[in-house]
Protein backbone atom coordinates (compact mmCIF):
# COMPACT_ATOMS: atom_id res chain seq x y z
CA UNK A 1 0.00 0.00 0.00
CA UNK A 2 1.75 3.16 -1.18
CA UNK A 3 1.54 6.37 0.79
CA UNK A 4 -0.68 9.30 -0.19
CA UNK A 5 0.43 12.85 0.57
CA UNK A 6 3.48 14.30 2.28
CA UNK A 7 6.36 15.94 0.40
CA UNK A 8 6.63 16.00 -3.40
CA UNK A 9 9.45 14.47 -5.41
CA UNK A 10 8.62 15.09 -9.10
CA UNK A 11 7.55 17.86 -11.51
CA UNK A 12 5.15 17.12 -14.40
CA UNK A 13 6.35 18.94 -17.52
CA UNK A 14 5.37 18.93 -21.19
CA UNK A 15 6.90 20.00 -24.49
CA UNK A 16 5.22 23.39 -24.72
CA UNK A 17 5.58 26.54 -22.66
CA UNK A 18 2.58 28.18 -21.00
CA UNK A 19 1.95 31.83 -20.11
CA UNK A 20 1.09 31.58 -16.42
CA UNK A 21 4.05 33.66 -15.27
CA UNK A 22 4.62 37.10 -16.83
CA UNK A 23 8.02 37.86 -18.32
CA UNK A 24 8.58 40.34 -15.49
CA UNK A 25 8.34 37.58 -12.84
CA UNK A 26 11.12 37.50 -10.25
CA UNK A 27 12.08 34.10 -8.78
CA UNK A 28 13.01 33.42 -5.15
CA UNK A 29 13.96 30.59 -2.82
CA UNK A 30 10.48 30.48 -1.22
CA UNK A 31 7.12 32.18 -1.16
CA UNK A 32 8.07 33.91 2.07
CA UNK A 33 11.15 35.39 0.40
CA UNK A 34 8.95 36.50 -2.49
CA UNK A 35 6.56 38.30 -0.10
CA UNK A 36 9.50 39.94 1.68
CA UNK A 37 10.75 41.25 -1.66
CA UNK A 38 7.29 42.63 -2.47
CA UNK A 39 7.11 44.43 0.87
CA UNK A 40 10.56 45.97 0.40
CA UNK A 41 9.59 47.14 -3.08
CA UNK A 42 6.47 48.82 -1.69
CA UNK A 43 8.49 50.53 1.04
CA UNK A 44 10.89 51.78 -1.61
CA UNK A 45 7.97 53.68 -3.12
CA UNK A 46 5.92 54.83 -0.14
CA UNK A 47 5.55 54.76 3.64
CA UNK A 48 3.48 51.86 4.96
CA UNK A 49 2.27 51.56 8.55
CA UNK A 50 -0.47 48.93 8.47
CA UNK A 51 -1.24 45.76 6.50
CA UNK A 52 -4.58 43.95 6.43
CA UNK A 53 -4.00 40.19 6.64
CA UNK A 54 -6.59 37.39 6.69
CA UNK A 55 -6.98 35.85 10.14
CA UNK A 56 -6.77 32.36 8.60
CA UNK A 57 -3.20 32.22 7.37
CA UNK A 58 0.29 30.84 7.83
CA UNK A 59 2.66 32.83 10.03
CA UNK A 60 4.93 33.16 6.99
CA UNK A 61 2.36 35.69 5.74
CA UNK A 62 2.66 37.70 8.96
CA UNK A 63 6.36 37.69 9.86
CA UNK A 64 7.64 39.50 6.72
CA UNK A 65 5.46 42.51 7.59
CA UNK A 66 6.59 42.52 11.22
CA UNK A 67 10.24 42.41 10.18
CA UNK A 68 9.72 45.62 8.19
CA UNK A 69 7.99 47.39 11.08
CA UNK A 70 4.50 47.14 9.55
CA UNK A 71 1.60 46.50 11.93
CA UNK A 72 -0.70 43.60 10.89
CA UNK A 73 -4.47 44.15 11.17
CA UNK A 74 -6.37 40.86 10.90
CA UNK A 75 -9.71 40.68 9.12
CA UNK A 76 -12.05 37.81 10.09
CA UNK A 77 -12.18 34.62 8.04
CA UNK A 78 -14.87 32.17 9.15
CA UNK A 79 -16.70 29.07 7.92
CA UNK A 80 -19.32 28.38 10.59
CA UNK A 81 -22.27 28.47 8.17
CA UNK A 82 -20.63 29.62 4.96
CA UNK A 83 -17.14 30.77 4.10
CA UNK A 84 -16.74 34.52 4.62
CA UNK A 85 -13.98 37.12 4.66
CA UNK A 86 -14.91 40.47 6.20
CA UNK A 87 -12.55 43.01 4.64
CA UNK A 88 -14.85 45.90 5.63
CA UNK A 89 -13.10 46.15 8.99
CA UNK A 90 -9.68 46.97 7.49
CA UNK A 91 -10.51 49.39 4.67
CA UNK A 92 -8.24 52.10 6.08
CA UNK A 93 -5.06 49.96 6.00
CA UNK A 94 -2.20 50.89 3.69
CA UNK A 95 -1.86 47.37 2.26
CA UNK A 96 -4.37 44.55 1.78
CA UNK A 97 -3.21 40.92 1.49
CA UNK A 98 -5.77 38.55 -0.09
CA UNK A 99 -5.81 34.96 -1.29
CA UNK A 100 -8.17 32.49 -2.97
CA UNK A 101 -7.99 29.66 -0.46
CA UNK A 102 -7.09 26.24 -1.86
CA UNK A 103 -7.68 27.45 -5.42
CA UNK A 104 -11.42 28.12 -4.91
CA UNK A 105 -12.72 31.53 -6.03
CA UNK A 106 -13.43 33.32 -2.75
CA UNK A 107 -11.59 36.63 -2.32
CA UNK A 108 -13.31 39.64 -3.93
CA UNK A 109 -11.73 42.97 -3.02
CA UNK A 110 -14.11 45.88 -2.27
CA UNK A 111 -13.90 48.55 -4.95
CA UNK A 112 -13.69 51.17 -2.22
CA UNK A 113 -10.31 49.96 -0.99
CA UNK A 114 -7.73 52.64 -1.85
CA UNK A 115 -4.50 51.00 -0.67
CA UNK A 116 -2.04 48.60 -2.28
CA UNK A 117 -3.36 45.10 -3.01
CA UNK A 118 -1.06 42.09 -2.65
CA UNK A 119 -2.47 38.79 -3.89
CA UNK A 120 -1.05 35.52 -2.58
CA UNK A 121 -1.29 33.09 -5.53
CA UNK A 122 0.23 30.14 -3.69
CA UNK A 123 -3.16 28.38 -3.63
CA UNK A 124 -4.55 29.66 -6.93
CA UNK A 125 -1.65 29.92 -9.37
CA UNK A 126 -3.28 27.35 -11.70
CA UNK A 127 -6.79 28.80 -11.48
CA UNK A 128 -8.00 30.83 -14.44
CA UNK A 129 -9.87 33.60 -12.64
CA UNK A 130 -7.12 35.90 -11.41
CA UNK A 131 -8.29 39.26 -10.19
CA UNK A 132 -6.36 42.52 -10.12
CA UNK A 133 -3.51 43.08 -7.69
CA UNK A 134 -0.71 45.62 -7.51
CA UNK A 135 1.61 42.76 -6.55
CA UNK A 136 1.28 38.99 -6.91
CA UNK A 137 3.44 36.34 -5.26
CA UNK A 138 3.42 32.69 -4.28
CA UNK A 139 5.23 29.38 -4.13
CA UNK A 140 5.25 26.34 -6.41
CA UNK A 141 6.60 24.05 -3.69
CA UNK A 142 3.01 23.34 -2.58
CA UNK A 143 2.15 21.92 -6.02
CA UNK A 144 5.02 19.66 -7.09
CA UNK A 145 8.67 18.85 -6.55
CA UNK A 146 10.40 22.21 -6.86
CA UNK A 147 13.53 22.72 -4.81
CA UNK A 148 12.72 26.42 -4.48
CA UNK A 149 9.91 28.00 -6.54
CA UNK A 150 9.00 31.36 -4.94
CA UNK A 151 7.75 33.92 -7.47
CA UNK A 152 6.54 37.53 -7.50
CA UNK A 153 5.73 40.32 -9.91
CA UNK A 154 4.35 43.85 -9.88
CA UNK A 155 1.41 44.88 -12.04
CA UNK A 156 3.33 47.87 -13.39
CA UNK A 157 6.40 45.72 -14.09
CA UNK A 158 8.84 47.75 -12.00
CA UNK A 159 9.54 45.46 -9.06
CA UNK A 160 13.08 45.34 -7.69
CA UNK A 161 15.05 42.50 -9.30
CA UNK A 162 15.70 39.32 -7.33
CA UNK A 163 19.17 38.27 -6.26
CA UNK A 164 21.14 36.26 -8.79
CA UNK A 165 22.84 34.14 -6.11
CA UNK A 166 21.39 30.69 -5.38
CA UNK A 167 21.57 29.23 -1.88
CA UNK A 168 23.15 25.89 -2.59
CA UNK A 169 22.88 24.60 1.00
CA UNK A 170 19.08 24.77 0.99
CA UNK A 171 18.69 23.59 -2.59
CA UNK A 172 21.01 20.63 -2.03
CA UNK A 173 19.03 19.51 1.02
CA UNK A 174 15.73 19.70 -0.87
CA UNK A 175 17.21 17.79 -3.79
CA UNK A 176 18.62 15.07 -1.54
CA UNK A 177 15.35 14.65 0.37
CA UNK A 178 13.35 14.30 -2.86
CA UNK A 179 15.77 11.72 -4.24
CA UNK A 180 15.47 9.74 -1.00
CA UNK A 181 11.68 9.87 -1.09
CA UNK A 182 11.62 8.68 -4.71
CA UNK A 183 13.89 5.78 -3.72
CA UNK A 184 11.65 4.94 -0.78
CA UNK A 185 8.50 4.93 -2.91
CA UNK A 186 10.06 2.76 -5.63
CA UNK A 187 11.55 0.27 -3.18
CA UNK A 188 15.17 1.09 -4.01
CA UNK A 189 16.45 1.38 -0.44
CA UNK A 190 19.59 -0.64 0.14
CA UNK A 191 20.36 -0.55 3.85
CA UNK A 192 17.33 0.58 5.82
CA UNK A 193 13.75 -0.50 6.18
CA UNK A 194 11.15 1.64 4.48
CA UNK A 195 9.98 3.18 7.75
CA UNK A 196 13.51 4.21 8.73
CA UNK A 197 14.19 5.67 5.30
CA UNK A 198 10.88 7.52 5.42
CA UNK A 199 11.92 9.24 8.63
CA UNK A 200 15.33 10.12 7.21
CA UNK A 201 14.01 12.05 4.22
CA UNK A 202 11.41 13.82 6.35
CA UNK A 203 14.17 14.95 8.67
CA UNK A 204 16.11 16.39 5.74
CA UNK A 205 13.02 18.24 4.46
CA UNK A 206 12.58 19.66 7.96
CA UNK A 207 16.20 20.71 8.19
CA UNK A 208 15.87 22.58 4.90
CA UNK A 209 12.80 24.45 6.17
CA UNK A 210 14.65 25.49 9.32
CA UNK A 211 17.38 27.02 7.15
CA UNK A 212 14.87 29.36 5.50
CA UNK A 213 14.73 31.36 8.72
CA UNK A 214 18.30 32.57 8.23
CA UNK A 215 18.18 33.45 4.53
CA UNK A 216 17.33 36.71 2.83
CA UNK A 217 15.63 36.95 -0.54
CA UNK A 218 17.88 34.41 -2.22
CA UNK A 219 17.33 33.44 -5.85
CA UNK A 220 15.40 30.38 -6.95
CA UNK A 221 17.23 27.46 -8.49
CA UNK A 222 17.81 28.07 -12.20
CA UNK A 223 16.59 24.51 -12.78
CA UNK A 224 13.28 25.42 -11.13
CA UNK A 225 12.83 28.58 -13.19
CA UNK A 226 13.37 26.58 -16.36
CA UNK A 227 10.95 23.81 -15.37
CA UNK A 228 8.30 26.28 -14.21
CA UNK A 229 7.95 27.51 -17.79
CA UNK A 230 7.20 23.98 -19.03
CA UNK A 231 4.80 22.72 -16.36
CA UNK A 232 2.08 20.47 -17.72
CA UNK A 233 -0.67 22.78 -16.54
CA UNK A 234 -3.47 20.96 -18.37
CA UNK A 235 -2.52 17.68 -16.70
CA UNK A 236 -2.24 19.30 -13.27
CA UNK A 237 -5.61 21.02 -13.58
CA UNK A 238 -7.46 18.04 -15.04
CA UNK A 239 -6.10 15.45 -12.61
CA UNK A 240 -6.67 17.64 -9.56
CA UNK A 241 -10.20 18.58 -10.57
CA UNK A 242 -11.09 14.95 -11.29
CA UNK A 243 -9.64 13.78 -7.99
CA UNK A 244 -11.30 16.59 -6.07
CA UNK A 245 -14.68 15.74 -7.54
CA UNK A 246 -14.54 12.23 -6.05
CA UNK A 247 -13.77 13.62 -2.60
CA UNK A 248 -16.33 16.40 -2.90
CA UNK A 249 -19.13 13.97 -3.77
CA UNK A 250 -18.22 11.82 -0.77
CA UNK A 251 -18.10 14.63 1.81
CA UNK A 252 -20.73 17.12 0.71
CA UNK A 253 -21.78 18.03 4.26
CA UNK A 254 -18.21 18.65 5.42
CA UNK A 255 -16.96 20.84 2.54
CA UNK A 256 -15.67 24.28 3.48
CA UNK A 257 -16.12 25.36 -0.16
CA UNK A 258 -19.36 23.90 -1.58
CA UNK A 259 -18.66 25.10 -5.12
CA UNK A 260 -15.73 24.42 -7.44
CA UNK A 261 -16.00 26.84 -10.35
CA UNK A 262 -14.96 25.84 -13.87
CA UNK A 263 -11.96 28.18 -13.60
CA UNK A 264 -10.71 26.76 -10.29
CA UNK A 265 -7.82 24.36 -9.75
CA UNK A 266 -7.88 22.87 -6.22
CA UNK A 267 -4.77 22.65 -4.08
CA UNK A 268 -6.63 20.42 -1.58
CA UNK A 269 -10.21 19.58 -0.69
CA UNK A 270 -10.60 21.18 2.76
CA UNK A 271 -13.28 19.76 5.04
CA UNK A 272 -14.45 20.50 8.57
CA UNK A 273 -14.23 17.73 11.13
CA UNK A 274 -16.06 19.05 14.22
CA UNK A 275 -16.49 17.88 17.81
CA UNK A 276 -12.76 17.61 18.41
CA UNK A 277 -12.39 14.68 16.00
CA UNK A 278 -10.03 16.30 13.49
CA UNK A 279 -6.74 15.33 15.12
CA UNK A 280 -7.93 11.79 15.80
CA UNK A 281 -9.00 11.38 12.17
CA UNK A 282 -5.70 12.74 10.94
CA UNK A 283 -3.79 10.27 13.13
CA UNK A 284 -5.98 7.40 11.94
CA UNK A 285 -5.30 8.32 8.30
CA UNK A 286 -1.58 8.32 9.06
CA UNK A 287 -1.87 4.68 10.14
CA UNK A 288 -3.30 3.99 6.67
CA UNK A 289 -0.37 5.80 5.02
CA UNK A 290 -2.55 8.79 4.11
CA UNK A 291 -0.96 12.08 5.12
CA UNK A 292 -3.32 15.06 5.07
CA UNK A 293 -2.10 18.44 6.39
CA UNK A 294 -4.00 21.01 8.44
CA UNK A 295 -4.01 24.73 7.72
CA UNK A 296 -2.41 26.20 9.74
CA UNK A 297 -0.61 25.97 13.08
CA UNK A 298 -1.61 28.94 15.26
CA UNK A 299 1.45 31.03 16.10
CA UNK A 300 2.20 33.72 18.65
CA UNK A 301 1.50 36.32 15.95
CA UNK A 302 -2.10 35.34 15.22
CA UNK A 303 -5.08 37.24 16.62
CA UNK A 304 -8.23 35.09 16.39
CA UNK A 305 -11.88 35.44 17.23
CA UNK A 306 -13.88 32.40 18.34
CA UNK A 307 -15.19 31.48 14.88
CA UNK A 308 -11.77 31.72 13.23
CA UNK A 309 -10.22 29.67 16.03
CA UNK A 310 -12.83 27.00 15.29
CA UNK A 311 -11.71 26.92 11.67
CA UNK A 312 -8.11 26.25 12.73
CA UNK A 313 -9.27 23.47 15.05
CA UNK A 314 -11.64 21.69 12.63
CA UNK A 315 -10.06 22.01 9.15
CA UNK A 316 -8.42 19.03 7.42
CA UNK A 317 -6.99 19.25 3.89
CA UNK A 318 -7.73 16.11 1.87
CA UNK A 319 -5.06 15.35 -0.74
CA UNK A 320 -6.19 15.50 -4.38
CA UNK A 321 -3.00 16.23 -6.29
CA UNK A 322 -1.77 14.98 -9.66
CA UNK A 323 0.40 12.20 -8.21
CA UNK A 324 -2.70 10.15 -7.50
CA UNK A 325 -5.49 8.39 -9.35
CA UNK A 326 -9.19 7.85 -8.75
CA UNK A 327 -8.36 4.62 -6.91
CA UNK A 328 -6.28 6.61 -4.44
CA UNK A 329 -9.18 9.03 -3.88
CA UNK A 330 -11.55 6.15 -3.17
CA UNK A 331 -8.99 4.83 -0.72
CA UNK A 332 -9.10 8.18 1.13
CA UNK A 333 -12.89 8.11 1.12
CA UNK A 334 -12.94 4.59 2.51
CA UNK A 335 -10.44 5.39 5.24
CA UNK A 336 -12.32 8.51 6.39
CA UNK A 337 -15.62 6.66 6.46
CA UNK A 338 -14.06 3.71 8.31
CA UNK A 339 -13.02 6.18 11.00
CA UNK A 340 -16.43 7.85 11.14
CA UNK A 341 -18.49 4.68 11.14
CA UNK A 342 -19.80 5.43 7.67
CA UNK A 343 -20.20 9.21 7.94
CA UNK A 344 -18.67 12.13 9.81
CA UNK A 345 -21.00 14.29 11.88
Amino acid sequence: MREIGSEFWDIPVCGTEHRIFPERTQWFLSGRDALSAVIRDILRRKKVLTAAIPSWCCDSMIVPFLKEGIRPCFYPVTASKEFTQDISQVMDCDVLLVMDYFGYSNSPVPKEFQGIIIRDLTHSVFSLNRQFADYSFGSLRKWCGFWSGGFAWAYDGHMTAASTEENQEYISLRKKAMEMKAAYLTGKNDENSGECEDKRYLEIFHKAEELLESYGAAAASRRDVRLAASLDVDFIRTRRRDNAEILRRAFVKQLIFPELADEDCPLFVPIKVPQGKRNALRQYLNTRKIYCPVHWPVSEYHVLDEQTAELYEDELSLVCDQRYTADDMYRIVGAVKDFGGGELS
